[in-house]
């Protein structure tokens, strides 16, 4: 990147050079003479006019130049202010989160083991199906703590390079045993071989599991979801896509947003955490255009430098 802005002062100056040497020109082939003490200097006139032109190309390139690099500072600068208001705003609910999961714990573990014996002792299916309900009510907060007390911790991912393919055979494994019994098929695109990411392994599957499972929340029995990896110049694209109702064009800047969400009984904290763990490697996870009705999430990483030939 430093190597093509470079480059502009370069332009501005051969470009104004050009001019130059046209100017010139245009009077030479008009027979304008610069006469000094009787002598023509029109020659040494126009070098030096050209020379001119150049070196002011050069000098307005520099100029263009810092103009750019100061937008493009500030904009990281506002990027980097955003994500860490929000990072210190999710650790804040985290810590909150870690101490009220400390004492609440330990009574739920009690709860759940005697609600299962309960339900395990009944003897006709009404009360089974209520503790059943219960039991499961009781583990949804279980994960919504967990999920919270993650916001707490800072994350050190382990970056190496890895092939995109293991990941993708790794997450198609895992949301193989997600899907089952829920009727939805998984397509998978392997993508292009030899393509490697700097990435955290563990971390990157990891938020590709949780877009599918939040795609397969979203797809009716007897629906799909597509999996697919594709590689671009400086970076690989994972992207899970369904075929449910896709999200509506006015929240779909809120739905990274913590606890927003429109599920019942959601917590809205799947695609806040996805974010963080994916920004923490060096990449993105954004709500693209899908092809059809449905959503398409697509988690970006950088890709790993490939050696020359």
């Amino acid at each position: 990147m430093e190597k093509k802005v470079g480059r502009k002062r370069w332009y501005f100056a051969a470009a104004a050079f050009g001019l130059g040497l046209f100017y010139t020109t245009v009077l030479a082939l008009l027979g304008v003479e610069v006469l000094v003490a009787g002598r023509n200097v029109a020659l040494p006139v126009a070098a030096l006019t050209e020379l001119a032109f150049g070196v002011f190309g050069f000098f307005l390139g520099r100029a263009a130049e810092a103009r750019s690099a100061e937008k493009r500072s500030m904009e990281t600068l506002a990027a980097l202010q955003s994500r860490l208001l929000r990072a210190e705003r999710l650790a804040t609910v985290g810590q909150v989160a870690s101490r009220i999961a400390h004492e609440v714990r330990n009574p739920l573990a009690i709860i759940r083991s005697m609600v299962q014996n309960l339900g395990e002792t009944a003897e006709t299916e009404s009360p089974r199906r209520a503790c059943q309900q219960v039991l499961e009510e009781i583990d949804r907060l279980s994960r919504v703590t967990s999920s919270l007390v993650g916001l707490s911790r800072p994350l050190r991912p382990q970056i190496v390079e890895v092939d995109t393919r293991e990941v993708v055979s790794r997450v198609e494994w895992l949301s193989r045993r997600l899907l089952d019994g829920r009727g939805v098929a998984l397509r998978v695109g392997a993508g292009p071989e030899g393509a490697k990411v700097r990435a955290d392994p563990d971390l990157a599957c990891q938020v590709l599991l949780g877009l599918v499972a939040n795609a397969a929340e979203a797809t009716t029995e007897g629906g799909s979801i597509d999996l697919l990896c594709e590689e671009h110049a400086d970076e690989v694209v994972f992207s899970v896509e369904d075929r449910g109702p896709g999200v509506p064009r006015e929240i779909r800047e809120r739905v990274f947003e913590p606890f927003f969400t429109t599920k019942a009984g959601g917590a809205g904290l799947g695609l806040a955490v996805a974010r963080e763990v994916a920004e923490a490697q060096g990449g993105r996870v954004v709500l693209e255009d899908s092809r059809g009705s449905g959503a398409r999430f697509a988690l970006h990483l950088p890709r790993a430098a490939t050696e020359a030939a």
